[in-house]
């Protein structure tokens, strides 16, 4: 691992886990070798594709300041000239992450809260959809799914909507459309949504006739 790698993997493991910050950015890299890169690729590489990975994940719109001063640092370092790779080389494709889940199905809606339900510092976590509602509510009652019901209802009217974040007193809710429906997820203040955020941008409603 080069020392850019490093300070980027370093910058983001403040706002989401280690192993969540490589994975970011090798969706960035998508396939690139790292040793190739020089400075102003690197910062290219922030600005555009690891910024929009982390815009899928976090409540972000633009570079957190971190990232800022290491684009900043690595465009001092960049020469006049800066040798330019061959971009015809091949490439390895990035991973697909997509976690796929059929909503017509009780048992794979059920096993899909369960599993959220499960994470650190999770208090509820509401699946609902045309096919049905399963929901872990822990201390909570229907009245919480009739508030988040309400919210993306309200949210969808307005236009549609990738991701909602919202801080309580003592909670933090994330919720967002899937298929038809929504999926929300009530986590303690302290917990570190970065893992969460990721995860629940990478799930996705199987279509009637796709391949299985």
């Amino acid at each position: 691992m080069n020392e850019t790698e490093q300070k980027i993997i370093e910058v983001l493991s403040r706002v989401v886990s280690p192993v969540a910050a490589s994975n970011l950015l090798k969706r960035a890299l998508g396939g690139q070798s790292p040793g190739l890169l020089g400075p102003r690729s690197w910062a290219e590489l922030i600005e555009g594709p690891l910024q929009h990975q982390l815009m899928g994940v976090l409540p972000v719109s633009g570079l957190i300041p971190d990232l800022q001063k290491l684009v900043r640092q690595l465009m001092a370092q960049t020469p006049s000239v800066e040798v330019v790779h061959d971009p015809i080389r091949p490439t390895l494709e990035a991973a697909d992450l997509t976690e796929y889940v059929d909503l017509e199905r009780e048992p794979d809606r059920q096993a899909l809260v369960l599993d959220l339900a499960r994470g650190e510092g999770v208090l509820a976590v509401v699946l609902d959809s045309v096919h049905g509602r399963e929901c872990r509510l822990g201390a909570h009652n229907d009245s919480l799914v009739g508030f988040l019901s309400t919210v993306h209802r309200l949210l969808d009217r307005k236009g549609s909507y990738r991701v909602f974040y919202t801080v309580f007193r003592e909670a933090q809710l994330v919720l967002r459309p899937l298929d038809l429906g929504y999926l929300a997820v009530l986590t303690r203040n302290e917990t570190n949504l970065g893992q969460l955020l990721y995860r629940m941008s990478k799930i996705e409603a199987i279509q009637m006739g796709a391949e299985r």
